[in-house]
């Protein structure tokens, strides 16, 4: 049992960690496209609107 509960943590914080890198690769994404002017932008906006993911109520940004 208690092999199970340390087995269950590390996959829980194995888990966050893998959420936070998704989450700054996005932000690094973004960053780097706000770089580009508006115009040239224009065309794909509607791609890029769909690809961006819902954030999670939890993490206060909605």
């Amino acid at each position: 049992m208690p092999q199970t509960n340390i087995w269950n943590i590390v996959r829980a914080l194995s888990a966050f960690k893998s959420q936070r890198r998704r989450d700054a690769n996005h932000e690094h994404a973004l960053r780097e496209l706000r770089r580009f002017p508006p115009h040239l932008l224009a065309d794909c906006q509607r791609e890029l609107e769909l690809t961006v993911p819902e954030r999670r109520a939890c993490d206060g940004t909605r």
